[in-house]
């Protein structure tokens, strides 16, 4: 504010008084300090271009990491468990290839086979693919026995010539039951092929060229479809890379069009939208140079940055343009210095809440992403404070004084008169809630009740395969597979004996018949496999193939005699996936018929119960590995993850809002939007059945920050006009609304639309974040300038009380014209 000395010099300037030195008078810390730096704006530009420059060149080292992995740390007993088991057992995240007949006979034909056989062979050879773990009917060996004791022959090794040696081939693999759901479909239409992978990073390369292999077959009867966590994860980063081309220029545009509706002006686009890329290059480069990768998550940080960085330039340039329209006469580092003034407390604090906001979330996440996300979400709003407060004011200085028709005064009207449409509209706004106060908090209060009783009816769920649409390749073969065969997810019990041969026992063997039996009848699992299915085809091939010899031999010297033949007559690493070379441990697998949260979970609890009764005495231990069983626990935690984020973000806004206002009463009216906006968004989830998983669960903690940007704005505007100038409440918001409220109009406009822009994402999980973050910024934004005043109003809180003596003795700067 400047004193009635230099408002009386402007009129004079205004009314064409020729004078040869007029004064500027600054009589604020702020003004002192924006007045030094508009003195050097060049200096301040190179400065801020080097340094975005040289952390932005480190942009080349990011990666992305796409693994399912990347949800839990590496230290989790979990991860941990399951990384020694597949060392054990040679286990790896394959690659599953569906191949289908539409033929009536299935796909036991000769030519049907033969396309086994073909696209067996043609999978090893391709770069990336182990040659020597690639799975189908044309890689097994079926056990038969015969006068010398037993023989393990392939199933087929060359092409058949006939349907008649097809149909011999599906009678033999119909009597071992191991293949049957686990390799063919049990009506005979379908088989798998399964390749595991040399390099993971070749997985999406590998999906694509088995699909261009399907393709080529010279027959329109057969189908091929490929999934498998080989395949996913690297196929979720060609969705990244998609949706990085698409959606960051996307946000831009979405953001221009905002800024170029309110503003009117190059300057008003371009400088906003310039800072915050900069403020994007910084958290990026930041993220580069600290070795951490790009996960699924982060890879909308760009977006959320955006959407969130630009309020910042919208606030200074409405106050610019607005110092502009009242003082048309005013020169270049005037209007400057007179709107950061005004603003530069609001930016730092609502940089300072959004940083801690985001600090809170990394502080209490379990998860890597979401750490990663709240650091470096961070670093990116701090970097878009600081650029706001220091290199928007020299940007500004270094060019010529020009007004935004969407501020401009109208001759002879009243100074109010200068706003356009959005400021009326808000000023009605205004005028609203000044006028029906208890109206408002009736609303508000019935609108948390309806957020409480979403949240209780939150459902907290995961299907790692729902991140793609229904009409992906990938999707629709993950959804033959676990419709036709036992499943795509596993579950593994290692069951280990203290002693080197110790499974060459019956009484252990028939623990884990007695485990399979148990895990066939749990809900979606689809079948099991261990190596008590070879002993049993064992058994049955050496006792004629009868039927009833199809069990477990209950003798120990014939369990280790079976063991003997099969690794003198057949491949010896068949059995390395269901038992370790010493007989010591076992592996137990699983098929689920379906990868979400809620399903493995019924399947898990009773599982851990069965295993704690069962293998409670000394000398056989089990436990419990897969893929499935890590989903199960990093889940597992999400909830309390989420809303001890939620909590700890509170926390921390409330903290630094008490702190920046020096109440913490001020601090709890600011949190107070944001606490209703976020039981608002938990009604949507409610109503729309959205589940709590991985990306709507960080909705609420990057929604905290936004909201309360909002409050942060409004509260800091009230308590100047009211408490430091001794404005009326009720005029005071009357007057806060066309011009503050306008500002917050574009703000919400393009953190609303800047976050909808995710809405389009490939990855449904971002999609739905985007649109809970959209709904979020929605009721925060409605609350900030209807739920805050009225609480105001209606309580009149003892930090808008005016400091009885107001006068003001600090060290005044008085600037000339010849300065200007």
């Amino acid at each position: 504010m400047t004193n009635p000395e230099s408002e009386e010099m402007e009129e004079q300037i205004g009314a064409g008084l020729q004078t040869e030195t007029f004064e500027f008078v600054i009589d604020t810390r702020a003004g002192k300090f924006f007045w030094a730096l508009t003195a050097h704006p060049k200096k301040i530009l190179l400065a801020a271009l080097l340094l975005t420059i040289a952390i932005g060149s480190m942009l080349p080292r990011l990666y992305k990491d796409t693994s399912a992995e990347a949800f839990i740390a590496e230290d989790n007993p979990a991860v941990v468990y399951r990384k020694q088991v597949e060392e054990t057992f040679g286990l790896a995240d394959p690659v599953i290839v569906a191949v289908s007949s539409s033929d009536s006979s299935g796909i036991f034909t000769a030519e049907g086979l033969n396309a086994v056989g073909l696209l067996t062979r043609q999978i090893s050879g391709l770069e990336g693919v182990d040659p020597e773990r690639v799975t189908s009917l044309y890689t097994e060996s079926n056990i038969i026995g015969d006068i010398a004791g037993m023989e393990v022959l392939p199933f087929f090794e060359d092409d058949l010539d006939s349907d008649e040696e097809a149909a011999e081939v599906w009678e033999a693999v119909s009597r071992f039951p191991l293949y049957m759901g686990s390799l063919v479909a049990r009506d005979g239409t379908a088989t798998l092929i399964v390749a595991e992978l040399l390099d993971p990073a070749l997985g999406n390369e590998v999906f694509h060229q088995i699909l261009e292999l399907g393709q080529s077959l010279p027959s329109d009867s057969i189908q091929v479809y490929v999934a498998g966590e080989g395949a996913v994860a690297e196929y979720l980063g060609e969705y990244i890379d998609a949706d990085s081309r698409r959606l960051y220029p996307l946000v831009a545009l979405v953001i221009i069009i905002i800024l170029l509706i309110a503003y009117r002006t190059p300057r008003g686009i371009f400088i906003p939208l310039s800072l915050v890329i900069g403020a994007v290059l910084v958290s990026l480069g930041t993220m580069a140079g600290s070795g951490v990768p790009i996960f699924i998550i982060t890879n909308a940080l760009p977006v959320i940055l955006i959407a969130i960085g630009v309020a910042d330039g919208i606030h200074i340039i409405g106050e610019y343009y607005e110092e502009l329209a009242l003082r048309p006469y005013s020169q270049k580092r005037q209007p400057i210095v007179r709107a950061m003034s005004a603003l530069w407390g609001a930016i730092l604090f609502t940089s300072l809440t959004d940083a801690a906001g985001f600090l809170a979330l990394a502080a209490v996440s379990f998860m890597p992403p979401m750490r990663a996300f709240g650091i470096f979400a961070a670093v990116g709003v701090s970097a878009a404070g600081i650029f706001s407060i220091l290199v928007m004011p020299a940007v500004l200085t270094l060019l010529p004084v020009k007004q935004s028709g969407a501020f401009r005064k109208h001759p002879g009207k009243g100074a109010e008169e200068h706003y356009d449409r959005f400021g009326r509209f808000m000023g009605r706004v205004g005028a609203f809630v000044v006028r029906y106060p208890r109206a408002v908090l009736g609303t508000a209060f019935l609108v948390a009740i309806v957020g409480i009783v979403g949240a209780l009816r939150l459902e907290i769920n995961y299907a790692r395969i729902d991140y793609f649409h229904e009409d992906e390749p990938i999707y629709q073969a993950d959804h033959i597979i676990n419709e036709r065969f036992d499943g795509s997810n596993f579950i593994d019990v290692v069951i280990a004996a203290e002693e080197p041969d110790g499974l060459l026992n019956f009484e252990y063997l028939s623990k884990i018949e007695a485990l399979q039996e148990f895990a066939a009848g749990l809900p979606h699992v689809g079948g099991t496999t261990s190596v008590v299915d070879y002993i049993k085809q064992m058994n049955r091939a050496l006792f004629e193939d009868l039927d009833e010899e199809y069990k477990l031999p209950d003798n120990d010297g014939l369990i280790a005699k079976y063991f003997l033949l099969f690794s003198a007559t057949g491949d010896p690493e068949e059995l390395v996936k269901v038992v370790d070379y010493d007989y010591r441990m076992a592996n137990v697998r699983m098929a689920l018929q379906s990868g979400a949260y809620s399903d493995i979970k019924e399947a898990i609890l009773p599982l851990e119960e069965y295993l704690e009764k069962e293998f409670a005495d000394p000398g056989l231990e089990a436990s419990i590995a897969g893929r499935a069983n890590v989903t199960y626990h990093w889940i597992n935690d999400l909830a309390k993850s989420h809303f001890t984020g939620i909590a700890a973000a509170l926390l921390a806004v409330w903290i630094c809002a008490s702190l920046s206002f020096r109440s913490p009463v001020a601090g709890l009216f600011a949190i107070t939007p944001v606490a209703l906006s976020i039981l608002a968004n938990y009604a949507v989830m409610g109503a729309w059945n959205i589940w709590l998983g991985v990306g709507t669960s960080m909705f609420a903690a990057i929604g905290i920050g936004i909201s309360v940007n909002f409050a942060i704005h409004t509260l800091h505007r009230t308590i100047e006009m009211v408490r430091d100038y001794g404005e009326d409440l009720n005029v005071a918001l009357t007057m806060l609304f066309p011009a503050t409220g306008r500002a917050l109009l574009f703000n919400f406009a393009a953190v609303f639309f800047g976050f909808g822009v995710l809405m389009t994402s490939q990855i449904s999980a971002l999609q739905d974040f985007g649109f809970l973050v959209a709904v979020v910024t929605l009721t925060s934004f409605v609350a900030s300038v209807t739920l805050l005043p009225a609480l105001l109003l209606v309580f009149k809180p003892k930090f808008l009380t005016p400091p009885e003596d107001k006068t003001k003795s600090p060290e005044e700067l008085v600037i000339t014209t010849d300065e200007w």
